[in-house]
C-alpha cells in the first residue's frame, strides 16, 4: 500500500513538473539616467577617466532566462551618451556590453528586488588616450510591479516594470544609475 501511494505521488510530482516549465525566455528594456558621483585614480592609470562632472544617459535591452520565476540571467548591450548637464553639444558615446542578473526574492505583487551587472564599457571620448575600453560593475536595488499580477503564479512571468538605484564603477569614475524598466 505504502509502494503504491509513493508510486502515485511521484507520477503526480512528475505531471505537475512537466506542465510548468522551470524556464522561460525573457526580454527587458531600461532607460537610465547616471549621476556622476566620483573619480577613482587619474588619467595616467588607466587609459581615461570621465572627468568634469559629466553625466550619462544610458538605453540598455536584454534577453535573457527567467528561472524559477524568481532569478534572471541575461546578456544585454547599451548605449549610453556621457555630456555635462550644461553642454550637451560636447558629449561622448558609449557602448556596453554585460551578464545582467536580478533576484526578486518575494512572490507578491510590488517586489523587492536585487541585481548586478557585469561586463565591458567603451567610451568613445576626445581625449589624448583616445577611445577606451574598461570594466563596467554595477550593483542595484530596486522594487518590480506586476501590473497583471494574475499571470505572476501562472506559467509565464511577464509584464511588469521596475525602477532600481544601483551603484556602477567604470573608466575610474563612479556614478548613481536610476534605471526604469519593462520586463516580458
Amino acid at each position: 500500500m505504502l509502494f503504491a501511494v509513493l508510486l502515485l505521488a511521484g507520477n503526480a510530482n512528475a505531471q505537475f513538473t512537466q506542465d510548468g516549465s522551470d524556464f522561460e525566455y525573457m526580454f527587458k528594456g531600461e532607460l537610465g539616467y547616471m549621476p556622476f558621483v566620483s573619480n577613482l585614480g587619474s588619467e595616467g592609470d588607466y587609459g581615461y577617466y570621465i572627468s568634469d562632472m559629466r553625466h550619462m544617459a544610458n538605453v540598455n535591452i536584454i534577453n535573457g532566462v527567467n528561472i524559477r520565476q524568481d532569478f534572471f540571467v541575461g546578456l544585454g548591450l547599451g548605449y549610453g551618451y556621457v555630456a555635462k548637464p550644461d553642454d550637451l553639444a560636447s558629449g561622448w558615446h558609449s557602448a556596453m556590453a554585460f551578464i545582467d542578473l536580478d533576484y526578486r526574492p518575494l512572490d507578491v505583487e510590488w517586489a523587492p528586488m536585487v541585481g548586478a551587472k557585469l561586463g565591458g564599457h567603451y567610451m568613445m571620448a576626445d581625449s589624448p588616450y583616445g577611445n577606451t575600453f574598461a570594466p563596467y560593475v554595477e550593483l542595484s536595488t530596486g522594487l518590480n510591479w506586476f501590473f497583471r499580477y494574475e499571470y505572476r503564479n501562472m506559467e509565464r512571468n511577464y509584464l511588469s516594470v521596475y525602477i532600481e538605484l544601483a551603484f556602477a564603477y567604470t573608466q575610474q569614475t563612479t556614478f548613481i544609475p536610476i534605471r526604469l524598466g519593462f520586463r516580458f
